[in-house]
């Protein structure tokens, strides 16, 4: 996932700025890198090690039932990274939608007050 360049903010003083647009595109990425992790969640399981590439040597030392407990692990992992991935690119979008309103409310009253 590539680096969300940002613009310089001004500080100020007992106010949160948020850059909608910024945090829209933030969020296409996140969403990007959740496609891609589903993805490859896919990939690994449609190929799974079958206890035969082990060979004789892996029956006898079990190595096929160990992968298997150690793959089961890492496949959870992998849904609840897939998870985390998905809920935050949509709070991302939730965040930009709502300051992103709150910038076209402010237009919408500026635009009023020329009017008057």
């Amino acid at each position: 996932m590539e680096e969300v360049s940002r613009p310089a903010v001004p500080a100020r003083t007992g106010r949160i700025a948020v850059d909608a647009r910024w945090v829209e595109l933030y969020a296409k990425r996140v969403d990007e890198a959740a496609e891609e992790l589903d993805r490859a969640r896919a990939g690994l399981r449609a190929e799974p090690v079958r206890a035969a590439s082990f060979g004789e040597l892996g029956r006898t030392l079990r190595s096929a039932e160990a992968y298997q407990r150690a793959a089961g692990v890492l496949h959870r992992q992998l849904d609840r990274a897939c998870d985390v991935l998905t809920s935050a690119a949509r709070g991302l979008h939730a965040v930009a939608e709502h300051y992103g309103s709150r910038d076209d409310e402010a237009v919408a009253l500026i635009k009023n007050a020329d009017r008057r």
